[in-house]
């Protein structure tokens, strides 16, 4: 019984790992565009492109309504690009592209419903195990949440050392064509989110989902002391 127990606060603490990081991305990605604004005023991709920052903005709102499933499609964002009204601001590349950063965004929000109804059934189960729910939920915010920040700890000392090649291989391990290899001549997406944005929303994430953790620490903290 206590194997099955320590089994199943196994997979409710990877499960709540995961649950955090989705829920971490969403928030760096969706909660604030102003966010965005800064990162095209630091990167000066305004000139380079040729839009305004209003244009940009709203361009920006349409592609996160895409990622998140609230918008069908980008084929109709346009914008005043280079002096020229009306202009399709992503062309057929970045469109399918886009796609499949939608398929992953939204299968990774699918996943996160899964675990969640996963957490719960462990939940359940340990109960007719007869253990303790006070003490099964606050071991697997306490343990399973320090549990996520030693591999986030360790992700980061990893990717930190050269963050081109990892974010190259991410893209290899999560995408099954070469459409995210972007032309900056031809595409404006990449010229909008460059390297440097990756590695400031990757640190934005990082800030979040730490957060997380410790306040689920907390969380978890509180609950042991008070049902002892």
């Amino acid at each position: 019984m206590k194997f099955l127990r320590f089994i199943l606060g196994i997979i409710s603490s990877f499960s709540l790992m995961f649950i955090a990081l989705v829920t971490s991305i969403e928030i760096a990605a969706y909660s604030d565009f102003s966010f965005y604004e800064n990162e095209y005023k630091k990167y000066a991709v305004t000139a380079f492109v040729g839009i305004s920052m209003p244009d940009l903005m709203d361009v920006t709102v349409d592609m996160m309504h895409y990622l998140n499933g609230t918008k069908d499609t980008l084929t109709d964002v346009k914008a005043t690009i280079k002096d020229v009204p009306d202009t399709p601001f992503f062309n057929e590349r970045e469109v399918k592209h886009m796609k499949d950063v939608r398929n992953l965004f939204v299968g990774a929000s699918r996943i996160r419903s899964i675990l969640i109804a996963v957490i719960i059934l462990c939940i359940i189960s340990e109960k007719l195990l007869k253990g303790k729910i006070s003490s099964f939920i606050s071991n697997v915010f306490v343990y399973g949440t320090l549990l996520s920040l030693a591999v986030a700890g360790v992700l980061i000392f990893i990717v930190s050392g050269d963050f081109e090649k990892y974010f190259i291989l991410f893209h290899r391990i999560f995408f099954t064509n070469d459409l995210w290899m972007l032309d900056p001549t031809t595409d404006n997406l990449i010229n909008i989110v460059p390297e440097g944005f990756f590695v400031d929303m990757t640190e934005r994430i990082l800030i979040i989902f730490s957060s997380i953790i410790i306040f689920t620490v907390g969380c978890g903290t509180v609950i042991k002391k008070g049902f002892k």
